[in-house]
């Protein structure tokens, strides 16, 4: 009674509000955490074309998630009550952003590794990775810190992956990959998922730079799956035989023993003892020239500067690394299952066109010796 007169301003009353916590870790993800029992519209636009990809309501302490877990450039904008309440715009300068290789093959960490480095440069982010293969890039990218796969890492504003992935029912997951990773160059793999232009980058790798022996040449005959191999019986011995003859040492790198898988090693050359990347490396770089198919190997050549010749018919033309000496069957030969068809990594002898048939494994069966040793001369 006593304040009777006195205007009591309810605006001072304290609201309680609600928290927006927004991260991009495999994917734009947005929480909204509070005690007010709010319901809000969470949209999820791309940034550069304006396109609102995704949207959803939601509730106070419930979150929501785009599926795409590639790069986009994301705008993240909240409404309540058809206001806009909370606008976020993808932004990782200075933050700490997470690139992980998935696969364990030597050849697609050298393929992709690059491009984990320019987009740090790009973004003017902290990159923080985890390859199967850390020692051999460690030293070489000093503003990158490795973590082994598995290994958690916290404190991340986003985190991507590079890989070839597929659903459960073996069509490609284009919710990871925005583009068919078989239809495109391996490198352009990463970029894609990136969001990067696509160059063709070498990776850096441990080199110890030797004297170079005009006189040894260097082969590897041996991949992961016989649609790798260079299938002409006679091929490899026809090239080591004129090799020879012209006093060139051949050595082979491949770790495999002879008739592995029942491929047998060509007769007249030298094999490298068993030991470390770093020696496989030291040859190569010593080397006046690597042979191999489409293997690991052929991109660890390609990354010593060494004058690489690529034997192959279970991809494209385009798919490895172009420069190089590629070796193509002829144009009337089935070719390019890899850029086709998902590879069955259970099945050796996979051939998908012509399995159990006169026909299988054409492509490298019918690149000849000749046709290797008309691109040698050309160098040698």
């Amino acid at each position: 009674m006593i304040y009777n007169n006195i205007k009591i301003n309810h605006n001072n009353i304290l609201e309680i509000k609600n928290k927006v916590l927004v991260s991009f870790i495999k994917g734009p993800k947005v929480e909204i955490v509070g005690d007010s029992s709010e319901t809000y519209q969470v949209q999820f636009i791309n940034n550069q074309t304006d396109k609102l990809l995704f949207e959803t309501d939601i509730k106070n302490n419930h979150w929501a998630k785009a599926n795409a877990e590639y790069f986009i450039d994301w705008k993240i904008k909240v409404f309540k009550n058809g206001d806009l309440f909370y606008e976020e715009n993808y932004n990782p300068i200075d933050k700490r952003v997470y690139i992980a290789i998935d696969s364990k093959a030597l050849g697609d960490t050298l393929a992709w590794f690059p491009y984990i480095e320019e987009f740090g440069k790009k973004y003017n982010c902290k990159i923080i990775t985890s390859t199967f293969h850390n020692n051999l890039l460690k030293e070489n990218y000093p503003n990158i810190d490795f973590v082994s796969p598995g290994d958690t890492v916290n404190n991340l504003y986003a985190m991507y992956s590079l890989g070839l992935f597929y659903t459960e029912d073996d069509t490609v997951n284009l919710y990871k990959n925005p583009n068919d990773p078989k239809s495109v160059p391996m490198q352009k793999i990463a970029t894609d998922i990136l969001g990067l232009d696509y160059t063709e980058i070498r990776p850096k790798i441990n080199r110890t730079y030797p004297k170079k022996d005009n006189k040894l040449i260097t082969i590897a005959i041996h991949g992961t799956a016989q649609p790798k191999y260079w299938n002409n019986p006679n091929g490899w011995q026809e090239v080591v035989d004129w090799l020879n003859g012209r006093g060139y040492r051949v050595k082979l790198l491949s770790r495999e023993n002879d008739g592995y898988m029942g491929n047998s090693e060509p007769k007249g050359i030298e094999k490298l003892p068993e030991g470390s990347l770093d020696v496989v490396i030291n040859e190569l770089e010593k080397s006046n020239m690597f042979i191999g198919i489409g293997s690991g190997l052929s991109w660890l050549s390609w990354a010593t500067e060494t004058n690489t010749v690529l034997i192959s018919g279970f991809s494209y033309g385009w798919t490895e690394m172009t420069d190089c000496i590629r070796i193509n069957p002829p144009k009337s030969s089935c070719s390019g299952c890899f850029n086709r068809y998902k590879l069955d990594a259970g099945d050796w002898t996979w051939c998908p066109d012509h399995k159990n048939t006169d026909k299988q494994f054409e492509c490298t069966k019918t690149i000849t010796g000749k046709m290797v040793i008309d691109e040698l001369k050309k160098v040698l």
